[in-house]
């Protein structure tokens, strides 16, 4: 894991990078995408969720539907860690600037 230079600072120090951030990239197509990642997310874990539920209901299909919904889990997990580290390099990049 990367030593980024925004994990070092304070909270109020981080509290003014995130304000500079919502400022530049408020309506940004950075922005836009990473909603979309969350909701693509959102909609693998709420859709992995319903297989798993559903196959324990019916009583059917249980490893075809395990088969499928494990790795739509783990995908959105994915997107959210990436989502993550992708708006951590925006902030530290923030961050870089200001103490120049």
């Amino acid at each position: 894991m990367r030593n980024y230079y925004y994990n070092q600072l304070k909270k109020e120090e981080k509290r003014k990078i995130i304000e500079k951030y919502n400022k530049e990239y408020h309506k940004s197509e950075f922005q836009n995408r990473l909603t979309r990642l969350a909701i693509y997310a959102l909609i693998g874990y709420a859709f992995s969720i319903f297989l798993v539920v559903y196959s324990l209901i019916k009583q059917q299909d249980i490893v075809s539907n395990l088969l499928i919904a494990i790795p739509l889990f783990i995908a959105a997990t994915i997107f959210l860690i990436g989502r993550h580290y992708a708006k951590l390099t925006v902030l530290n990049k923030i961050a870089l600037k200001e103490k120049n």
